[in-house]
C-alpha cells in the first residue's frame, strides 16, 4: 500500500484468553512474561469425562489453558430464550459478546452508525455440539436442525451481522490456524474496494472438555509435557488452548477524521497457498513462506530492513521453526537492522483457528507501546535456525523500541493445508493538529459547568454493573474530562431498555453517585410520566435563580419575560429581589408572590424548552397558580396580573400566624371553633394548623404539653383560614375580569386532591375559594401514586417540596420515587437545573442533553458490563448416542399420555384467545398443564405467564415448528401452523386444543 490513501487503522481490540480477560490483561501478562497454560488436576480430567484407563496413563497430558466463566452468557442481551442460549455454541456466545465490546470500544452505536460495518470470522469446529446432541430431551424439543444452526460455524459472520444490526459484507473465513490473519486480510481488501466503512476481524477457538488435556503421541505436533517452547533447541511440540481475537479495522483517513484512537496500521497483508509442492497436505512449505512474506512486503512499500519486529508463527515444533525462520531469512534479508523474532504461543499455547488475529494484536501492542515482551519457554536458542551472524535474534529478553523513528513490525500464520497469511504493520503517531484536537482537558468545574452522564442497559442489574464500571474508570482517571465522558457515552453507545443518567461538574462528585446508585432511572416498559411540583410561599431565597441565569439562555430569557410581565402590576421591581443583595426574609406577600411566581414559571418554561415536558403540573398553594399558567389556563400577562391582585389582597388581610405538626388528634377540640383552621395536609404525617394568634399560641401550648412535634412558620398571615374571607371576595371579583382556557396538561388539585376539571379549571369560584381551602397535598400525591407517577422535577428554590412528595410516597414499601430539584443548593443551581434535565432524558431518551455533553472528541470508557447467567450443556469428549445423557437443563419433561375429549363440551366462545385462565377447569386445567410443560421445555423457562405469546418468549420459527409438532403427537390431532401463529400463548393454544378435541373450531 503505497499511497495513505490505502493505509488500514486499527482502532480498537478485543480479546479473551486463558487468565487475560481483555486486552490489557493479555498485554501484561506477556510483559511479564507469565504463561496461561496449567497443570490440571486428576479431579478436573475426571469432571471432564477422561476415563480413569486413559487419564492415569504415562503419556497423558494433564495441561491446558483454560478460559474462566464460559458457561456463563448474557443471553437477555442478545434477546435468546434461556433454553435456545442453553444450546448455542460457546464460541458463537464469545464471538457475539466481544464484538459488542469491540464496537464499544471504538465508540461505535451500531443501532445508529451509518457506517457500513462488515464482519470477517472464522471459528473452531463446534465441540459444544457433542453435547448437544447427546440431550435427547433438547433433540426432541428444539428439533436438530435448530441445535445444528446454533452450533454450525456457517453463520458465526452472519449471526453477529443479525444481532448487532451490521450491514457490511459478512463472511465466515476457515483457513485452519491461518484464519484469524486470513480474516483481517480479507477485511482490508474489502475496506480498500469501499464495501464497508468499517470492519471486524478475528477468530475464536474454543474446544471443549477445557480441562480434558490430551494424549501425546511421539511424532504428533503435540508437546509431550504440555509446554510450548518456540524456537528453543528443546522445542518439541505445541499445545492447542482456547480464545478469542478481534479487531476493528477502518480506513486510516477516516479513523483520523473521526477521531480514533489509532493502535497500528496495517501497511500490507497477503495470502496465498502452498500448493502440492510440500511433503504432505498439513506439512509447511519454505517456498510458500517466503511468496507470502515478500507479496506483503512490496505491497507495503517498505525496505526489508525497515522491519525491526517479526511475530512469528513459531508453534516450537522441530519441524515449523526452522522452516519458518528460513523463510523470514529469504524474504527480508541476512543484512541490515537487527530485527527481533518472537511467538506467543510460550505464554498461551497454540490458539488455533484464533493464534493469527491474537499475533496481530500482540504486534500493535508492541507498535503502541514502543516494547516487545520476551518470548518464554526458551533456555537456549535452536542452534538449528542458524540465526548467528544474520541481523535476526530471538527476543528472549523485553526490548524497548526506538521511539525518535516510524517501526514496523510483520506478522505470520500459517494454516494446516497451506493457507499461508502476512500481515505488515507501522506505528502510527497523529499530526500535532490531530493530537490538539483530540485532548480533552481535565475538569474545570467552574469554566465547564455540568456534565449529564447517560447510560443504558438491558437489565437492572446490568445498569448497576454499568454505573459500578463507570465509577471505577473515572475514580482511575484523575485526568477525566466530563464532557468527554457524557459526550462518548451519548454518541458511542447503543441505547437499552433501562435507562440511567446523572448530572455533576467535578469527577469525584460523579463517582460518588454512581457508588450510591444516586442516579436518575428509566425504562423502555416502564411508567416514565413526570410530574412538575411548585413550590409555595415561605421557599424563597436570596439571589435564587441569579447563578443559573447567567449561564442558561433560556432560563434567563424565560424569567426576563416573567419579570417584565409581573412589573406592570407592581409597584416595585422584581429585579431588586433577584440580586444578591437583595432582600427576602421578612417580606411582604405582595412581594413574595410576585417573586416566586416569576422565578418558577421561568424555570418551568425553561425547562420545557430543553425538552423535559411534563405529564401532570401540581403546586403548593401559590404553586398552584403557577402550575396552572404552566399548563395552559392563564396566559403569562394574565397569570402575573392575577398573582400580584391576588398577593396584594391577601398581604392586605388581618395578620395571623401558622403551625406546623406531625399528628391532629391534640387539637380536635380546637379546630371547633373556626378560629383555628387546618390549612394544609401536607402527607400523613405533616400538617399545618392556620388561625388568630392566640388560637395558635394555645396550639403551640398543647402540642408541646402532648410532646407534639412542631414548629411555628415565619409568615405574617394566616392562609387558608377564615381570615382569608375578605381577600377571597375581592379575588373572585377580579377573577371574572380574566380569561380561563382547558388546562393543556392535568393538573392535579390542592382543593379536591384530583386532576382539575375544565369546569374547575375555568371557574372563578374555585380560584376564589383557593385562598380560604386546605392544602391537601397528600390527597393530591395519592392521585399521582395511583396513576403510576413515580418522576417528580421540584420547580422553585431548595427541597421542600422534594422532601414533602418522598414523605407521601414512603408509606409503601419499595417505592423509591425519582426527583430532582431546579434550584437545589444556592451554588450548585445549575448543575440542579442539569439534574433535572438528565431525570427527564431517563423518562424519555428523546430529550436533548447535547448541551451537556459539549466536547469535541471521545474517550475510551468501559465496555458494557454483561449479566452472564450460566447456560450449559455439559460437554463430552466426541459424540454418540447415549441413553444416559438425558439430565435436563432444568426439569425433565414428562408429558402424561394423550388427553381423551373432555365428556361434557363448555360453552362455546368467540375465539380461542378471547378465553382465559379463567374460564379453564377440570379437564381443560390438565391439558393447560401439559401445554405449559411443552412450551417451557422450549423457552427453557417456566411459562408462568400465560398470555405472553411464544414468540415474546423468546422463541423463534424453527422452534415453532419444533413444538407443534410435539403438540400435534401429543395430543393426537392435527394442530395447524396457523392455528398456533394466531393463538401462540399457552392458554390462548389450550383453548385451541381443547375446541379440536371436541370438534369445534377455535376460529372462523
Amino acid at each position: 500500500m503505497e499511497s495513505d490513501d490505502e493505509l488500514i487503522a486499527i482502532v480498537s481490540m478485543e480479546c479473551r484468553l486463558p487468565q487475560a480477560d481483555g486486552v490489557d490483561e493479555f498485554w501484561q501478562k506477556l510483559v511479564d512474561g507469565d504463561s496461561a497454560v496449567r497443570d490440571l488436576t486428576d479431579e478436573e480430567v475426571a469432571a471432564a469425562g477422561v476415563p480413569e484407563g486413559r487419564r492415569s496413563r504415562a503419556d497423558y497430558v494433564k495441561r491446558a489453558g483454560v478460559i474462566d466463566g464460559l458457561a456463563e452468557f448474557d443471553s437477555t442481551y442478545f434477546g435468546y430464550s434461556p433454553r435456545e442460549a442453553d444450546i448455542l455454541d460457546v464460541q458463537q456466545r464469545l464471538m457475539l459478546e466481544s464484538s459488542v465490546s469491540l464496537l464499544e470500544r471504538a465508540n461505535i452505536d451500531p443501532q445508529r452508525t451509518r457506517q457500513r460495518i462488515g464482519v470477517f470470522a472464522g471459528s473452531g469446529m463446534s465441540t459444544y455440539l457433542f453435547g448437544a446432541l447427546r440431550r435427547r430431551d433438547l433433540v426432541e424439543s428444539l428439533g436438530e436442525m435448530v441445535i445444528r444452526h446454533g452450533n454450525d460455524k456457517d453463520f458465526l459472520a452472519t449471526r453477529t451481522s443479525y444481532k448487532l444490526n451490521l450491514r457490511g459484507p459478512s463472511v465466515n473465513v476457515q483457513t485452519a490456524c491461518s484464519t484469524g490473519l486470513v480474516a483481517v486480510h480479507s477485511a482490508v481488501q474489502s475496506l480498500l474496494l469501499n464495501e464497508c466503512d468499517a470492519a471486524i476481524a478475528g477468530a475464536v477457538h474454543v474446544r471443549l472438555p477445557q480441562h480434558a488435556g490430551y494424549r501425546y503421541q511421539v511424532g504428533g505436533v503435540l508437546s509431550p509435557d504440555g509446554v510450548c517452547r518456540p524456537f528453543d533447541s528443546g522445542a518439541n511440540g505445541t499445545v492447542f488452548t482456547n480464545g478469542i481475537g478481534l479487531v476493528l479495522l477502518k480506513r486510516l483517513r477516516d479513523a483520523v477524521a473521526d477521531g480514533d484512537e489509532v493502535h497500528a496500521v496495517i501497511a500490507a497483508s497477503a495470502v496465498n497457498n502452498d500448493g502440492a509442492e510440500k511433503v504432505s497436505f498439513t506439512a509447511p512449505s519454505v517456498s510458500g513462506q517466503v511468496e507470502v512474506l515478500s507479496d506483503a512486503l512490496q505491497i507495503s512499500g517498505a525496505k526489508q530492513t525497515d522491519i525491526t519486529y517479526i511475530e512469528a508463527h513459531g508453534t516450537g515444533t522441530a519441524l515449523g521453526d526452522p522452516i519458518e525462520i528460513e523463510a523470514i531469512k529469504q524474504a527480508y534479508g541476512l543484512d541490515g537492522a537487527p530485527c527481533g523474532i518472537g511467538s506467543l504461543k510460550g505464554n498461551f499455547g497454540h490458539l488455533n483457528i484464533a493464534a493469527g488475529i491474537i499475533g496481530l494484536i500482540k504486534a500493535a501492542l508492541v507498535l503502541k507501546h514502543g516494547y516487545v515482551p520476551p518470548t518464554v519457554n526458551v533456555d537456549e536458542v535452536n542452534p538449528a535456525l542458524e540465526l548467528d551472524g544474520s541481523r535476526y535474534f530471538v527476543t528472549t529478553e523485553g526490548l524497548p523500541l526506538d521511539r525518535g523513528s516510524e517501526n514496523w513490525a510483520g506478522v505470520s500464520a500459517f494454516g494446516m493445508g497451506g493457507t499461508n497469511g502476512h500481515v505488515i504493520l507501522k506505528s502510527f503517531e497523529p499530526s500535532p493538529a490531530d493530537e490538539s484536537a483530540a485532548e480533552a482537558p481535565a475538569d474545570d468545574a467552574a469554566a465547564a459547568g455540568p456534565s449529564i452522564l447517560t447510560f443504558s442497559a438491558r437489565s437492572e442489574d446490568a445498569l448497576r454493573g454499568q454505573a459500578a464500571a463507570l465509577a471505577d474508570r473515572l475514580a482511575a482517571d484523575p485526568a477525566a474530562s466530563l464532557a468527554a465522558y457524557a459526550h462518548t457515552l451519548r454518541e458511542g453507545r447503543t441505547l437499552h431498555p433501562y435507562r440511567a443518567s446523572l448530572a455533576a461538574v467535578d469527577r469525584a462528585e460523579a463517582v460518588t453517585r454512581l457508588r450510591a446508585g444516586r442516579y436518575h432511572r428509566g425504562a423502555e416498559a416502564g411508567t416514565n410520566e413526570i410530574a412538575f411540583v411548585f413550590a409555595g410561599q415561605g421557599t424563597q431565597r436570596q439571589a435564587m435563580g441569579a447563578a443559573l441565569a447567567t449561564k442558561n439562555e433560556h432560563f434567563a430569557r424565560r424569567l426576563a419575560e416573567a419579570v417584565d410581565a409581573v412589573n406592570e402590576h407592581t409597584d416595585f421591581d422584581v429585579n431588586t429581589y433577584l440580586g444578591p443583595d437583595g432582600p427576602v426574609d421578612g417580606i411582604d406577600t405582595s412581594v413574595a408572590q410576585p417573586l416566586l411566581f416569576a422565578v418558577e414559571y421561568a424555570l418551568a418554561t425553561a425547562l420545557v424548552d430543553a425538552g423535559v415536558r411534563p405529564h401532570y403540573v401540581l403546586g403548593h398553594s401559590l404553586g398552584e397558580i403557577v402550575a396552572a399558567t404552566v399548563a395552559g389556563v392563564f396566559d403569562l400577562r394574565s397569570a402575573a396580573a392575577l398573582v400580584a391582585t391576588r398577593a396584594r389582597l391577601m398581604g392586605g388581610c388581618p395578620t395571623g400566624s401558622m403551625l406546623a405538626v406531625d399528628r391532629l388528634d391534640e387539637f380536635r377540640d380546637l379546630l371547633d371553633g373556626g378560629d383555628l383552621v387546618v390549612a394544609a395536609t401536607n402527607s400523613p404525617a405533616q400538617f399545618v394548623l392556620s388561625g388568630t394568634h392566640e388560637a395558635v399560641d394555645e396550639a403551640v401550648a398543647r402540642a408541646a404539653d402532648a410532646g407534639v412535634r412542631h414548629q411555628r412558620l415565619a409568615t405574617s398571615h394566616a392562609f387558608h383560614s377564615p381570615l382569608m374571607r375578605g381577600a377571597a371576595e375581592e379575588f373572585r371579583a377580579f377573577l371574572h375580569t380574566v380569561e380561563f382556557r382547558a388546562p393543556g396538561i392535568a393538573l392535579v388539585s390542592n382543593i379536591t386532591g384530583r386532576v382539575l376539571t375544565e369546569y374547575e379549571a375555568r371557574s372563578p369560584h374555585y380560584w376564589a375559594d383557593h385562598l380560604l381551602r386546605t392544602v391537601d397535598f397528600a390527597e393530591s400525591m395519592e392521585t399521582l401514586r395511583a396513576a403510576g407517577v413515580r418522576r417528580f422535577i421540584e420547580i422553585g428554590a431548595g427541597r421542600s417540596m422534594s422532601n414533602l412528595v418522598r414523605a407521601n410516597l414512603a408509606a409503601e414499601a419499595g417505592l423509591t420515587p425519582e426527583l430532582a430539584q431546579t434550584l437545589g443548593e444556592l451554588e450548585h443551581e445549575e448543575e440542579s437545573f442539569a439534574d433535572a434535565v438528565a431525570l427527564g432524558w431517563a423518562a424519555d431518551p428523546e430529550v436533548p442533553v447535547e448541551a451537556y455533553a459539549t466536547a469535541a472528541r471521545m474517550v475510551s470508557l468501559p465496555t458494557y458490563a454483561f449479566e452472564r447467567h450460566v447456560h450449559w450443556v455439559e460437554p463430552t469428549l466426541g459424540f454418540g448416542a447415549d441413553d444416559d445423557a438425558d439430565a435436563p437443563v432444568a426439569a425433565s419433561l414428562s408429558v402424561p399420555a394423550p388427553v381423551p375429549a373432555p365428556a361434557a363440551a363448555p360453552a362455546p366462545a368467540a375465539s380461542a384467545a378471547d378465553s382465559g385462565p379463567a374460564d379453564l377447569d377440570g379437564p381443560t386445567e390438565e391439558i393447560r398443564g401439559i401445554v405449559a410443560k411443552i412450551f417451557e421445555s422450549f423457552i427453557g423457562a417456566p411459562a408462568a405467564a400465560h398470555e405472553r405469546e411464544f414468540f415474546e418468549l423468546g422463541g423463534n420459527s424453527l422452534m415453532a415448528i419444533q413444538l407443534i409438532n410435539k403438540l400435534r403427537e401429543t395430543f393426537e390431532l392435527d394442530f395447524s401452523v396457523r392455528d398456533f401463529y394466531e393463538n401462540s400463548s399457552v392458554s390462548a393454544t389450550t383453548n385451541v386444543i381443547t375446541s379440536l378435541l371436541l370438534e369445534e373450531p377455535a376460529h372462523v
